[in-house]
């Protein structure tokens, strides 16, 4: 008879290394487009951006979609942030990044994060304005 263990995912671990793999990808893409787009091309006239005149914020704030990837970046590069941070300091030697308070201190921060941002979206300017 033999006694061979099944070995199961460790789905938390599986589901923080895809909010981590997903950050890395989301951020590296969009931030660098956004900072292009907003930071410099719309200032130099080539493209039309968002200016920092109170009707034009609110006008683009009330789009749904801009919502939604504000909250996307915002909460991806948290959660990617909370991992390599987390990881970094495992690397380093810090025992206690590995235990159960670490992990919920650094991803309980980042959902804190993410929770803060989804309330400042949805009560700043009301969807479709």
């Amino acid at each position: 008879m033999s006694t061979t263990a099944v070995r199961r995912p460790a789905l938390s671990h599986l589901f923080f290394w895809f909010l981590f793999s997903n950050g890395g990808v989301i951020t590296a893409l969009l931030l660098p487009v956004h900072v292009l787009v907003q930071g410099i091309l719309g200032p130099l006239g080539i493209v039309k951006v968002v200016d920092q005149h109170y009707d034009t914020w609110i006008r683009v704030l009330a789009n749904p979609l801009v919502k939604l990837y504000l909250l996307v970046l915002i909460m991806f590069a948290f959660f990617h942030f909370a991992h390599r941070i987390r990881y970094l300091l495992m690397d380093f030697g810090v025992h206690a990044a590995k235990t159960v308070p670490a992990q919920v201190a650094f991803y309980g921060g980042a959902a804190v994060v993410t929770l803060i941002t989804v309330w400042i979206l949805l009560t700043t300017v009301p969807i479709g304005i």
